[in-house]
């Protein structure tokens, strides 16, 4: 009998563009313009995925000294301010790969940058219906709202957060007594209640006790046990501070409920099921 040995340098490698698109069936693809994508959901490269480490590290940099001069050309041109061209990225699901751009990718990362201008083309699944309905309602979203860093794991989710905004945007108008686009008022939620929730939910790692869950499927699942306590439409986020000390009360109750060892895989039963 003939043991293979696994190929280590390929499990460290970047994710592979054409072998990951061949065995989810992406074929059909839409160009979905420029877009502030977030580095570290750039996981593999377009026909060099052999080339880098998984951490966008280079292979063999002592071969390749030209490509670490390129990068620390870019590096320079970055510390200077120096506007650069954005690189060429192919999104499946919510992972992006490289056509374009890898050491701007790499010095990017070197200075801590967090996104990246990048030309997106979107890889649709063609053969499985209900992943192309999926990925369509999220393209809708986002061009409705202009936000494109929300990413969730039910197609209706997106249906509550279009109610929430406008429920928003109505209030701004209120307070305003001036008419506010829907993708202004949408801009607006992002920054004053979305954004800072959602970071909440990182601080006290709800994501610890709900694997696989995303933040944006915990925000909807928080704003709507809120709802379901205080039943005023859309006040979910209409007041920053009132949500995020509801939050906190959510966050201590999950807590109690998961220190219970009985409990605690009925409730991850629960919150898998609804994710």
């Amino acid at each position: 009998m003939v043991f293979k040995m696994k190929d280590k340098s390929k499990e460290e490698s970047l994710k592979g563009f054409y072998r990951e698109s061949r065995a989810r069936g992406y074929q059909g693809s839409l160009d979905r313009g420029i877009q502030a994508v977030e580095i570290d959901e750039v996981v593999g490269s377009v026909g060099r995925s052999l080339s880098f480490n998984r951490d966008f590290s280079i292979k063999d940099p002592g071969n390749l000294p030209h490509a670490l001069g390129r990068v620390a050309k870019i590096e320079e041109a970055l510390e200077k301010g120096e506007a650069l061209p954005p690189i060429e990225l192919y999104k499946m699901d919510d992972e992006y790969y490289v056509l374009d751009g890898h050491h701007r990718i790499i010095a990017a990362k070197k200075q801590g940058q967090k996104f990246i201008d990048a030309h997106v083309t979107e890889y649709l699944p063609l053969r499985n219906a209900a992943g192309r309905s999926f990925i369509q309602k999220r393209i809708e979203f986002e061009e409705e709202t202009g936000l494109q860093s929300i990413s969730l794991s039910h197609r209706e989710s997106y249906d509550r957060l279009l109610r929430q905004i406008e429920n928003y945007k109505n209030l701004l108008e209120q307070k305003g007594d001036n008419a506010v686009s829907f993708k202004e008022a949408a801009q607006d939620w992002f920054e004053s209640i979305y954004r800072p929730v959602a970071q909440r939910i990182r601080n006290i790692n709800l994501k610890e006790y709900l694997p696989g869950a995303r933040t944006s499927d915990i925000y909807v699942y928080l704003c709507s046990q809120i709802n379901l306590h205080h039943p005023r439409a859309g006040r979910c986020g209409a007041d920053l501070k009132e949500t995020l000390e509801e939050l906190a009360i959510v966050a201590e109750a999950t807590r109690a409920i998961f220190s219970k060892k009985r409990l605690k895989e009925k409730i991850l039963r629960i919150f898998r099921a609804r994710f």
